[in-house]
């Protein structure tokens, strides 16, 4: 079932930009595909000839067979770059890569170790964090104006006293 999903998953990208988020189901159905201790290895590609949509297109559909050890993947297609993450080796990724004849090249492969829904979920959360800061800054601002507005209103009082004293 997580190898269907992974098939629909890369044909739906060739109908969406790269851009769209995914929904939550499939999220979860990536959760199936990445290690139990959340470990995966993350490989960049360069591809110097892929130029359009359609070029891009067939990338994807050289990804297809390769659903099962694809967790995801991503096109950047102004920079020519693709970026896999995976559980195994890919050496016949890349070999099914450069049989397209667009320069593909793999540039490195790493370790990586945190898992894709933390990665997605975490410009919401940080959405949230920026908006709870915003908020306390304005209370901050709102208080440091009522105390600058009090400490103030003190100095013509001190003022005030100290004139009638001297009188």
């Amino acid at each position: 079932m997580a190898l269907e999903q992974q098939d629909n998953q890369i044909t739906e990208r060739t109908k969406q930009s790269e851009k769209v988020g995914r929904t939550q189901d499939t999220l979860a159905s990536q959760l199936e595909l990445i290690a139990p201790d959340g470990s995966m290895y993350v490989s960049y590609y360069n591809i110097p000839q892929m130029s359009s949509v359609v070029e891009a297109q067939r990338v994807r559909k050289a990804l297809i067979p390769f659903a099962a050890i694809l967790v995801e993947h991503n096109i950047d297609l102004d920079v020519r770059h693709l970026t896999l993450y995976h559980d195994d080796s890919i050496d016949e990724v890349t070999a099914v890569l450069q049989a397209l004849n667009l320069g593909a090249e793999l540039q490195q492969t790493m370790s990586h170790y945190e898992p894709l829904e933390l990665a997605n979920f975490k410009p919401q959360q940080s959405d949230e964090l920026s908006n709870k800061q915003e908020r306390v800054g304005f209370y901050l601002k709102a208080a440091q104006k009522f105390l600058y507005v009090i400490l103030e209103k003190c100095r013509q009082w001190v003022k005030a006293l100290r004139s009638k004293k001297d009188k």
